[in-house]
């Protein structure tokens, strides 16, 4: 019975440290988790009813075009986010080194989310530089349903911008002369969901 119980109280030891370990791990992996709605964001352009969290999930209706974007300006980073269209393949975009004023849309580069076009990469709103319209038969293989989480992870070095969708590269473009500021998610058209939103500066 002694022996049953000591045997217990290890493997229960070992489960609470690996747990503790495992937690350790992921805190320390550098990331930064953008899950404070109020104080990670703001809402740059557009109706603020547009948007709302539940459950940790960012929830946009679509509806008018805008966009929120961090309150705090980045340069050299790594950004995952997953996203889905809950209702039909529709149109989002993440916004990298916004500049100037905030309007539809701004100086910026964006990462493209429209469901046929993932992870393309294009200066807009004034922004100067080059367009990579990315490895289509890769984003084919690539693309979740989308009504299912489709991950990008991009990453942006010294006004370069790389794209990643499901861990399988898209394609890099670069550099661009804009190459620091807020990070952007648009509201454009349709219902679009976001969550995990995380970013490494680097």
């Amino acid at each position: 019975m002694l022996l049953r119980v000591a045997t217990l109280v290890v493997v229960s030891t070992l489960i609470l440290n690996f747990n503790y370990l495992a937690n350790s791990a992921e805190k320390d992996d550098g990331f930064d988790a953008l899950d404070d709605f109020e104080k990670d964001f703001k809402v740059a352009f557009g109706d603020a009813g547009s948007w709302k969290v539940n459950k940790g999930v960012i929830e946009c209706n679509g509806k008018p075009n805008g966009y929120i974007c961090t309150t705090k300006s980045y340069s050299n980073y790594v950004l995952t986010l997953e996203f889905r269209y809950p209702e039909k393949p529709s149109n989002t975009g993440v916004l990298n080194y916004i500049t100037g004023e905030h309007k539809i849309w701004p100086a910026c580069v964006e990462v493209q989310g429209h469901y046929d076009r993932l992870a393309q990469i294009f200066a807009m709103g004034g922004a100067k530089g080059p367009k990579n319209d990315g490895d289509a038969e890769a984003r084919k293989k690539a693309t979740n349903p989308h009504d299912e989480w489709n991950e990008f992870e991009i990453t942006s070095k010294d006004g370069m911008i790389s794209a990643k969708l499901n861990g399988v590269f898209i394609g890099e473009s670069g550099p661009y002369e804009v190459h620091q500021g807020p990070i952007g998610f648009q509201s454009e058209g349709a219902p679009v969901f976001f969550r995990n939103i995380r970013i490494k500066e680097q």
